[in-house]
């Protein structure tokens, strides 16, 4: 009997095609889209983040720090302290180290493009919407950066930052990489001057790295995310579906009529778990198939993957039988209207369909771990990344006890006899 269940609700799905294009077609085609949207900021593509600054130097550097060490010559102070303060001038070039040693590293130049600007351009430069930025050096900035760091005189000089708010993005990176310069470059050369680094080296500042994750493990392209992503959100779509199909039937007395040949309501429940569970099932399968395929997504771990998506199927499958449940009691398709608009999308953005939920807070990355496509979701992000099944033991166990959980409200929920109408 709970065969002839499954095989109906089967029936229905595949007759329906508009369904199926949407549960097969639909996730496929976000798919691309956003993998392909998204792929190079998230698989850290350098073209994808690239900055065009403008450099305006009005100063002098070779110049200003002749001036100073000849203002030194001429101060009254012991010899040692002045040839000290001389040799330290000698060293100290900020406008050189931050366009050669900073802006000119390779791990810098794949993202920053200095482009220098005679001084008598900049406000022609300013109206140009090209650049992410203009840095405006000063006149003068080399001789106060000196009288600053070797003389303690004056405010320390500024560099002026003119930022495209069109690209504020690529501006406030800049912006972070020449602060960051700025502290070191005053520690390095407080450093110099008191004799703490060796000797007659130049004072420079490198800025070099390399992106890892924090347990070295490979990252995720962004096709192999929304993969994950967007095949997890709508296998939820098969609980409101199939919750959805089973008041229909109720609608048009099928069920009734189910009754009077004394067919088991419990039955009919056993029934529509597991066909929404085969539903799932097929539907992560034919996904997941398509897209290895395709996008050569590779499962290293093939049971932990199969054990994963049935636990995933099983929630679902709960899902769908709480919102038959409610569907009856309520004499409406209410709650399955509801889950399918609101609460999937609700699930979606705080288990991370859309964009990692850590991004915007703990507490929220900790509730999408509570949702079926969250939890499902972390363990088969973790499985592709190489980590051993039990490592996804516990959400896997979740989505069973979530399975569980559904299917007792469900009893709850459910009309008793007389009670249906």
């Amino acid at each position: 009997m709970i065969g002839a269940f499954v095989k109906k609700q089967l029936l229905l799905l595949v007759r329906n095609r508009h369904e199926v294009l949407i549960l097969l077609g639909m996730p496929l085609v976000l798919i691309t889209i956003l993998g392909f949207a998204l792929g190079n900021i998230m698989d850290g593509d350098h073209a994808a983040v690239h900055a065009k600054v403008a450099f305006v130097n009005e100063g002098n550097e070779q110049q200003e720090r002749q001036t100073f060490i000849h203002e030194i010559d001429t101060m009254n102070i012991p010899q040692e302290k002045k040839q000290l303060l001389i040799e330290a001038a000698h060293s100290i070039a900020p406008i050189t180290v931050l366009k050669q040693d900073v802006f000119g590293d390779k791990s810098v130049k794949k993202y920053i493009r200095i482009i220098d600007v005679p001084p008598a351009q900049l406000e022609k430069v300013r109206q140009k919407d090209s650049y992410a930025v203009i840095i405006h050096v000063p006149d003068g900035f080399t001789h106060q950066m000196l009288e600053h760091l070797l003389l303690q005189k004056e405010a320390p000089p500024r560099i002026i930052f003119y930022t495209n708010e069109e690209k504020a993005w690529t501006a406030e990176m800049v912006r972070q990489i020449v602060d960051d310069f700025q502290r070191q470059y005053s520690i390095a050369t407080a450093l110099h001057k008191a004799g703490i680094t060796h000797a007659s080296a130049n004072i420079a500042a490198h800025v070099n790295g390399k992106m890892e994750t924090m347990t070295k493990k490979e990252p995720l392209r962004a096709v192999t995310y929304y993969t994950v992503g967007m095949s997890v959100m709508f296998a939820l779509y098969i609980a409101s579906n199939i919750g959805s199909y089973a008041f229909e039937e109720k609608r048009s007395h099928v069920f009734d009529r189910m009754l009077l040949a004394n067919v088991s309501r419990w039955a009919y429940m056993a029934g529509i778990f597991l066909s929404a569970t085969l539903l799932a099932c097929l539907q992560l399968f034919i996904l997941y198939g398509l897209t290895s395929v395709i996008y050569d997504i590779t499962w290293t771990d093939i049971p932990a993957f199969f054990v994963v998506t049935l636990s995933l199927s099983l929630a679902v499958g709960g899902l769908a039988v709480l919102l038959t449940a409610l569907n009856f009691r309520t004499n409406s398709e209410q709650a399955s209207r509801f889950f399918q608009t609101v609460l999937v999308t609700i699930f979606s953005l705080v288990g991370g369909s859309y964009f990692p939920a850590g991004q915007l807070s703990d507490f929220i990355s900790t509730i999408g771990t509570l949702t079926p496509n969250g939890a499902s979701m972390n363990a088969y992000l973790k499985l592709l990344q190489g980590y051993h099944f039990s490592d996804v033991a516990h959400s896997v166990i979740y989505l069973c006890l979530f399975s569980i959980a559904t299917l007792l409200l469900s009893i709850w929920a459910f009309p008793k006899r007389g009670n249906e109408s």
